[in-house]
């Protein structure tokens, strides 16, 4: 027996491609999936999973199990030409901000307690 053929077809099997993916297949949606590499990323991918990425994984059930899979960061350097030129602590970030406000990195002699 044939398979059914695609209905949507994704360019991109990166984090975006595959969500789209499984949320279509959920809905009934033959998908096909391409990419530009034949194997397996070994970099990551995503550095980070933003709070409306999240709402879309907790509606598929993938939130739970993204939140123990993934790892805290304390902090985040930003680097240029090889100098580590600021760092920005965001744990104390993280709980004094609302998901929408934006915050710049404070420069490297700026790193109390982080």
């Amino acid at each position: 027996m044939k398979p059914p053929e695609p209905q949507v077809l994704i360019v991109g099997a990166g984090p975006t491609g595959l969500v789209l993916a499984l949320w279509l297949t959920r809905l009934g949606v033959v998908v096909r999936i391409v990419d530009k590499t034949m194997e397996p990323g070994t970099t990551s991918r995503a550095v980070a999973v933003q709070a409306r990425t999240l709402e879309f994984y907790r509606q598929i059930g993938l939130t739970d199990d993204v939140i123990a899979r993934g790892r805290e960061v304390s902090a985040a350097n930003l680097w240029v030409t090889g100098h580590q030129v600021a760092r920005r602590c965001l744990a104390r970030w993280a709980r004094a901000s609302a998901p929408t406000r934006t915050h710049s990195f404070f420069r490297r002699t700026n790193t109390n307690g982080c």
